[in-house]
């Protein structure tokens, strides 16, 4: 008994220094950090202890607690959490002056999730989250983070975009004080691949230019034609089987009743009723 008390007490003592030694590498560098670590997550020469503690169900559903130092943030309703934080010094090279601390979840079906919360001197902020593992994530010299997150138009497939954290203050209510704000917010790029292989249903006019104008082609009815690139928002680039001939379309999103819609000469049309076989994964 002694002796497998003392084994755990080695592994314990191992995996808290190779946490310490994993922090201690340079800014914006995502680690694992597991469930405590002690360093200094905000560059002031005073160690915090961060742990991570979680009250979850059978299916790994419920809620963690995120605490340093004095700060503890708890956030519920989770599915199918990932036990442990992931971490990384926000900064540039060896400067750092916060770190972020990350939880994912793999959500309900295949609809990833992590949890950011920010560690400074000022305290500890949930700012937001990011629709993709953080062990996932790619992270450049000044910070910004690249992930494949899902596509929100036309059918079920993912594009690769950026997230910042964006900063700012706040006046207190008697104006004698200022807030910090924080907040990771997605930076999105023009136009992202696509490449889906659908039928056509209809004839599809195609103009030039993603803002309209002149026509470039119609796509015919019957046969194949290849949705390559879009915005994810109101733009989509289609060509025709070959990859040879094409243009852009117009396109919008319905909450109710819920529809991806396409412009069609001149007329709004259901994107199932324009192309056939699009891609839902649920």
């Amino acid at each position: 008994m002694k002796k497998t008390i003392c084994i755990l007490t080695v592994l314990l003592i191992l995996a808290a220094f190779a946490g310490k030694a994993e922090f201690d590498s340079y800014a914006n560098t995502v680690f694992d950090a597991g469930e405590i670590l002690t360093a200094d997550f905000d560059s002031d020469d005073i160690l915090e202890t961060m742990r991570f503690t979680c009250d979850l169900d059978e299916y790994d559903d419920g809620s963690f607690t995120l605490t340093v130092g004095q700060w503890s943030i708890t956030v519920e309703d989770c599915i199918c959490l990932e036990r442990g934080v992931k971490a990384m010094k926000m900064g540039y090279d060896d400067f750092y002056w916060s770190t972020m601390f990350m939880v994912s979840e793999l959500g309900p079906s295949d609809d990833p999730l992590t949890y950011c919360i920010l560690y400074t001197s000022d305290g500890l902020y949930d700012v937001g989250c990011i629709p993709a593992m953080a062990e996932d994530f790619t992270v450049s010299r000044d910070g910004v983070i690249t992930a494949s997150v899902r596509a929100n138009m036309i059918g079920t497939w993912y594009r690769t975009t950026d997230f910042i954290l964006a900063r700012g203050w706040d006046v207190t209510a008697n104006e004698d004080d200022w807030i910090p704000l924080y907040r990771i917010v997605e930076s999105p790029r023009t136009v992202y691949p696509m490449g889906m292989i659908v039928g056509l249903k209809v004839d599809l006019p195609l103009a030039a230019s993603p803002y309209g104008g002149d026509a470039a082609a119609v796509l015919k009815a019957g046969g194949h034609v290849i949705l390559a690139a879009s915005d994810d928002v109101s733009r989509l680039y289609v060509t025709d089987a070959e990859g040879r001939t094409g243009g852009w379309l117009r396109m919008k999103h319905e909450d109710e009743p819920w529809a991806d819609l396409v412009l069609v000469n001149g007329r709004y049309m259901d994107a199932d009723d324009v192309f056939d076989g699009i891609f839902y994964a649920d």
